[in-house]
């Protein structure tokens, strides 16, 4: 029977083939000119097409064609198209694609995870203030993918990240104790999601992104800790049974380009496309808040999922399990320094 994904994908290849505005570009390298017509830029992202980053993806490659007066046109790849995350960066570091919105990888720096540090924003309100343009880990993490011809352009908040399980979990409310041994949870592979999960308690699976619904299918694990309401909605809605809401990671991805192709552009595109980007990703700061809401009742509404939010008390007993047990720990790969600083910025909220 055709699932909901496979809807999806099929829908995700035909807008890629179709493109953004006219004159779509072909599948060879990056930043691509078509003849003497518009130089055509790939967008790769992880996002399934039902997604607030995909709608502001599109948005982005609407206002690049209208602001470039069609000089520069963007061709979106939406649901992993292009490959995961890791592969995509590398071909950005070549400018073999040309733009991501994506969970830049950890493997050639760890400190790359400095966003998805557990508990480093514990409300939509702090997030905004973390993760703001000229923030301290934005600077840092322009400064880190700098050194891999990589820039970037700002964050896109799509929600906090909880945990969708198809079986369940003994003791979620209490932080260090067994969550059972049979109940096996996948996480990204960056050490920011894995060292958390094994502090909370849970067995730990690294299963890629794009194979998480058949891992769920066939009970490879029992949940998952990856996603926002609406990433569960567009990528595991009919499967999962629950979805805790725990607001252990700030899902916030970031908007990266190839410097290759980037000095492929005029300078007058060149700071079209990077204000078009920035313009966007505040964007996403206004609306991530409402679109959770959404999709925590669509969720409830369209599939029949148990939404289970952890009480105030309860979540600040995670905050401070978390600052307390995993941030040393995270020391050894993310640098005493950089934690420190981390610790200073937490600081400044009550």
């Amino acid at each position: 029977m055709k699932t909901k994904r496979f809807v999806l994908f099929v829908l995700a290849f035909v807008v890629a083939l179709a493109a953004c505005g006219p004159g779509g570009g072909s599948g060879g390298g990056g930043g691509r000119s078509i003849g003497d017509g518009p130089v055509t830029l790939r967008l790769a992202s992880d996002a399934p097409i039902d997604h607030i980053a995909s709608r502001l993806n599109n948005m982005a490659a609407d206002l690049v064609y209208e602001r470039t007066e069609g000089r520069v046109q963007i061709q979106y790849f939406p649901a992993s198209q292009l490959g995961g995350y890791e592969t995509v960066y590398e071909e950005l570091m070549m400018g073999t694609i040309d733009i991501a919105q994506i969970t830049v990888p950890d493997s050639l720096d760890p400190r790359l995870g400095v966003g998805y540090v557990p508990y480093i924003a514990t409300s939509f309100q702090e997030a905004e203030i973390l993760f703001a343009p000229d923030s301290f880990i934005s600077q840092f993490k322009a400064e880190i993918v700098a050194q891999h011809n990589v820039r970037f352009l700002g964050w896109v908040l799509e929600g906090f990240i909880g945990m969708g399980v198809v079986g369940q979990p003994d003791d979620v409310f209490t932080p260090g104790t067994s969550k059972g041994s049979s109940f096996r949870l996948r996480t990204a592979p960056l050490v920011t999601f894995r060292l958390v999960q094994e502090d909370l308690g849970y067995n730990v699976v690294t299963v890629p992104y794009a194979e998480v619904p058949v891992a769920m299918q066939t009970r490879v694990v029992d949940g998952w800790i990856g996603g926002t309401p609406n990433m569960n909605y567009a990528w595991v809605g009919e499967l999962i049974s629950r979805m805790y809401i725990n607001y252990l990671h700030a899902e916030a991805t970031a908007y990266v380009m190839s410097e290759v192709s980037l000095g492929r552009l005029p300078e007058e595109d060149q700071q079209i496309v990077i204000e078009v980007f920035q313009e966007i990703s505040r964007r996403s700061f206004q609306e991530a808040q409402e679109n959770e809401e959404e999709f925590k009742r669509k969720l409830q509404e369209d599939y029949g999922v148990e939404i289970v939010e952890f009480p105030p008390e309860v979540l600040a007993a995670h905050v401070a399990f978390v600052r307390e047990t995993t941030w040393p720990r995270l020391e050894s790969s993310l640098t005493t320094e950089l934690m420190d600083a981390l610790r200073a910025e937490v600081a400044q909220f009550p």
